[in-house]
């Protein structure tokens, strides 16, 4: 192979910085929105965020930089830097606005779990131990009644528990392969969750509809639970394509 193929076939690697700090800044959010992080909070030390990202001290440094501009993380000389005190709904519809979607990508993520995840409840409810559908019915009981309680903090509360609650019905099935497979996409979970928890009214309509699927599982009704799980994941996806028109 001559030097010309040899350049036409091999290309430089992308090492612009500047895509890995945007990166940084979305890794940051998602937590935050997941609620691993809260209003207040410390971020952890420079050298922390450089092993634990296994990026730069130059992108964390930026990634910081950029998210203090947004008036989303204050720096404090000495300190550190810390995610800036606000009412934490507020601040987590500013993170959801911030997050960069895809369209295409998403309509092709939710293509992928209407064939996935009703086949997930259909095996849960048909092979799931009792103790694993118990442990779905806590989950999604045990969110409605802090729902009725919460006036704040509603919409962490309420991606933490999409997250977990998908995440264990996954599990529940006993499918090694299917788990794998669902951790492979959490990053394209997390972006769609952020944009569709920023619809008024759409987190606690999806604790109902995870309802309805664990009543069904409760049953052992498994083309109830695969319906249940079918609707609700359609009924997501067509309020964020709503948005998307309204943008």
């Amino acid at each position: 192979m001559g030097n010309d193929a040899g350049n036409r076939l091999f290309q430089p690697i992308n090492r612009n910085p500047r895509s890995v700090y945007h990166r940084v800044i979305d890794e940051i959010k998602r937590n935050i929105f997941e609620g691993r992080l809260q209003p207040g909070d410390r971020l952890p030390a420079e050298r922390e965020l450089v092993a634990m990202l296994g990026v730069s001290r130059t992108s964390v440094r930026e990634a910081l930089k950029m998210l203090a501009a947004e008036g989303l993380v204050s720096i404090r000389h000495g300190q550190g830097a810390f995610i800036s005190e606000q009412d934490p709904d507020e601040y987590l519809k500013q993170f959801a606005n911030h997050l960069p979607v895809n369209q295409e990508t998403v309509r092709h993520l939710f293509a992928v779990r209407k064939i996935l995840e009703p086949q997930a409840a259909r095996w849960v409810a048909e092979r799931a131990s009792q103790a694993d559908i118990q442990d779905l019915v806590t989950m999604v009981t045990t969110t409605r009644d802090q729902l009725g309680r919460l006036r704040s903090g509603r919409l962490s509360l309420l991606a933490g528990h999409d997250s977990s609650f998908h995440s264990r019905l996954a599990q529940a099935t006993g499918n090694t392969v299917l788990v794998r497979i669902m951790h492979s996409m959490l990053d394209l979970l997390a972006d769609s969750r952020s944009r569709s928890l920023a619809i008024p009214g759409r987190g606690e309509r999806s604790v109902e509809e995870h309802y309805e699927v664990v009543k069904a599982l409760s049953r052992r009704d498994a083309e109830g639970a695969a319906a249940a799980m079918l609707h609700h994941l359609e009924d997501v996806e067509e309020q964020l394509a709503e948005t998307w028109l309204q943008e």
